[in-house]
């Protein structure tokens, strides 16, 4: 160990080397010369101990900035290594640094999922607040805590312009504004308020501004595909090939509008949703692009269906702008019935459906060939990149309306022999409400279109009663009133398998298991409106798939204002967004106000983990590695 002052050690020890012995006694005196030289030995002595001493504490202090202290204090020094901070490694809108990966914690090791029900008692609502049997909303966030791995995304293709707080171009202009520079030109245009993050005026004001390249873009609600060469056939991983690194997809919302303010301050009608992706690795990084960036692009889907005569018309003819039908979208691949493996991918947004071809982008002579290719040939769009370079999205066939004005459709694949682990694939489904009813419709998204115009789509319901939820919070209405919540879940994320054990039988089999939300109706008191809240649930993974388990209510938690944060070039995790809680018959609980589950997926190499997706407040995006057992622990609690 190195002492904290190793100056007053060194004196320390150098009064102890000069202490004269005791009187008295027949020691032979000294001569001034031998106690000169005593005395320099002495000296000669502390001074190596000295220097010793102050060369341990500056390698330790080194060794200290090196590897453990912050590369920025979260205000405006943030350093883009904007994948989600997965090392991207850019300083906004400069040049780039030495990436830096992001730090990978262990994730959560949970066994038994009996001992969920032991961890809820723990967070149980006190009695004046709705009874001591109800479980607080936040019991989930405050069982996972720092234990499981979450990461915060920021695509490193946005440019510095489009961030709410750019990088310092221009210089300081006192202790409260900063100049605004825009790196193309140098031209100032805006000032951005020191506390940029956390200012309503400018955060109003900023996605108003008219040119739309200087209204700043939020990053939220996203998903990943798993790139498991175990479930997708090598026609789809090989063109998405970077050595053995890509893991996953991951697809986010990209939009000028935002909740980060909080919920209810109505939408701008400069109002545009864009399509994120990006390709990440093992640790959810995104990935670097050979000759610099990083493997993430921006498309604004939108505008490109426009622009070639898509966007459905109005009554009164063709719209004259874009309109925003795309906005949250997901990416499943699927197979033929009997298939060994996925070979489609499809893109699912709102209610379109459309199949597509993900690639890294191919060049020629240092140009871009996509770019190169945007013209409209019959069916195929390739579609442009708004911002980024790195990858090429084409869709095949022009988008298919599943159901009018529907949305939080999932895709999912049923059980074609759970007896036989190399099975093939069985058919497909579409999950079109999680429950009261369980409703889904046969699709398996190879034969286009899927839905041919004016059919009615021939859903199903499951045919059992839904079992109550596995215990109470305090949504649950009091008699003969009505509750805080709407009366139906609506879809979020499905599905992932899991070993599910009947108490009274002691049987194992395989389920399957999702996400679904419920939000505050309308009516509520100003106070309660725009809480969610979710859920899971499993269900039989064959026909009719009667809902087997239901958890009762939880939320999940902000971004760790830790390494977590301190790594992420999203701003947004130390703004407003975080001061938004939920808050249900004026009780407040440590989440989110807003946070809704997009994605769920199994972790590539690891079954017994899943990766949950969800936006926070409409403002940033979250994935978190969750163990399926403490899943399966909250059905059961």
């Amino acid at each position: 160990a190195v002492p904290k002052y190793p100056h007053l050690a060194s004196l320390t020890l150098a009064t102890m080397l000069h202490r004269r012995p005791p009187s008295g006694g027949d020691k032979p005196k000294e001569t001034s010369n031998q106690r000169s030289a005593h005395s320099k030995f002495i000296d000669a002595v502390a001074w190596t101990v000295l220097l010793t001493l102050l060369a341990a504490n500056f390698f330790a202090l080194v060794f200290h900035v090196a590897f453990f202290l912050p590369d920025h204090d979260g205000v405006f020094d943030v350093v883009a290594s904007s994948s989600g901070e997965a090392g991207a490694g850019l300083h906004r809108g400069g040049t780039a640094t030495a990436a830096k990966k992001r730090i990978r914690p262990s994730s959560m090791a949970f066994g038994d999922p009996s001992a969920v029900a032991a961890l809820l008692r723990r967070n149980l609502l006190p009695d004046g607040a709705g009874g001591s049997s109800m479980v607080r909303y936040d019991a989930v966030p405050a069982i996972l805590g720092d234990l499981a791995y979450g990461v915060v995304h920021q695509l490193p293709s946005i440019p510095d312009r489009r961030r709410m707080i750019p990088s310092k171009k221009g210089g300081d202009v006192g202790d409260e504004m900063l100049k605004y520079g825009v790196p193309s030109d140098g031209i100032v245009r805006y000032r951005v308020p020191s506390n940029a993050v956390h200012n309503r005026t400018y955060f109003l004001e900023a996605r108003l501004r008219p040119d739309e390249e200087d209204r700043p873009l939020f990053v939220y609600n996203p998903m990943v595909l798993p790139l498991d060469d175990n479930v997708i056939d090598a026609s789809i991983l090989s063109n998405l090939s970077v050595g053995d690194e890509a893991k996953y997809v991951g697809v986010y919302r990209v939009s000028n509008f935002a909740n980060c303010q909080g919920p209810g301050l109505g939408v701008p009608d400069t109002y545009k949703n864009y399509l994120g992706l990006a390709l990440l690795d093992r640790d959810l990084n995104i990935l670097p692009q050979n000759g610099g960036g990083y493997l993430d692009v921006v498309i604004d889907l939108n505008h490109h269906l426009f622009d070639i005569g898509w966007t459905p018309r109005n009554p009164r003819g063709h719209p004259a702008n874009s309109k925003q039908y795309m906005q949250d979208c997901q990416l499943f691949a699927v197979g033929g019935h009997g298939a060994c493996k996925a070979d489609q991918l499809i893109l699912l947004c709102n209610e379109y459906a459309m199949p597509v071809k993900l690639e890294l982008t191919r060049t020629r002579e240092g140009s871009n060939v996509a770019e190169e290719e945007q013209r409209d040939d019959g069916e195929t769009i390739r579609l442009a990149n708004h911002y980024g370079t790195g990858l090429q999205l084409t869709v095949l066939q022009r988008p298919n309306v599943i159901q009018l004005g529907g949305k939080n459709f999932h895709y999912f694949q049923a059980a074609a022999d759970l007896n036989n682990d190399g099975a093939p694939r069985g058919p497909g489904f579409l999950e079109m409400w999680p429950g009261g009813p369980h409703e889904f419709v046969q699709m398996d998204f190879v034969s286009y279109p899927y839905v041919h115009r004016g059919r009615t789509l021939n859903v199903t319901k499951s045919s059992k009663a839904e079992p109550e939820p596995s215990y109470v919070t305090m949504d649950v209405p009091k008699e003969g009133q009505r509750g805080t919540l709407i009366d139906r879940d609506s879809g979020s994320a499905c599905c992932v398998p899991i070993r599910w054990t009947d108490d009274d039988i002691g049987n194992e089999r395989q389920l399957l298991l999702g996400f679904s939300h419920r939000k505050t109706r309308k009516g509520v008191p100003k106070s309660d409106k725009y809480n969610y809240v979710s859920r899971v649930y499993a269900f039989e993974p064959t026909p009719p798939f009667d809902i087997v388990a239901r958890s009762g209510f939880f939320c999940l938690g902000f971004a760790h204002q830790g390494d977590e944060a301190l790594q992420s070039d999203n701003e947004q995790v130390f703004g407003a967004a975080n001061e938004f809680r939920l808050r249900i018959h004026d009780e407040e609980f440590d989440c989110p106000r807003i946070h809704f589950v997009t994605g769920i997926a199994e972790k590539v190499g690891d079954s017994e983990t899943v990766i949950v997706s969800y936006g926070v407040n409409d403002c940033y995006p979250r994935m978190v590695e969750v163990p399926k057992n403490f899943l399966v622990g909250l059905l059961k609690a």
